[in-house]
């Protein structure tokens, strides 16, 4: 009796085609984790832009009676602004954004502009 020659898989390809899936789910994995920690640094940095320009902003529109320095904290971030009188209508900003990262490690940004404060 002559033993018929099938078309088919081997138990060896089937087992080395899982195994090179498994590597690549694994590799999604870790990806994803990267992808996720991505996310959330670039959320973070977002609201700490944004409060940095909010009290900017807020500068631009106020009277130069209001032009004080201080603190405050919002969304968690605590924000601290200083002035410094250039000339007798300019005044320089600086704006620091204190804030605990996902390791709670201190973490601060700060940015400075100039606002002409009048006649």
């Amino acid at each position: 009796m002559k033993l018929k020659k099938t078309d088919g898989f081997t138990l060896l390809e089937v087992m080395i085609g899982l195994i090179i899936f498994s590597v690549g789910m694994l590799l999604l994995g870790s990806m994803t984790v990267v992808a996720l920690r991505g996310n959330t640094w670039s959320g973070k940095t977002t609201q700490v832009v944004q409060a940095m320009r909010d009290k900017i902003e807020d500068f631009r529109h106020a009277t130069t009676t209001d032009m004080v320095s201080g603190t405050d904290v919002v969304n968690g971030l605590s924000r601290r602004w200083f002035f410094e009188d250039l000339s007798t209508n300019l005044k320089k900003v600086t704006v620091v954004v204190s804030w605990d990262d996902q390791k709670a490690i201190a973490k601060r940004c700060s940015t400075i502009t100039y606002i002409e404060t009048g006649s």
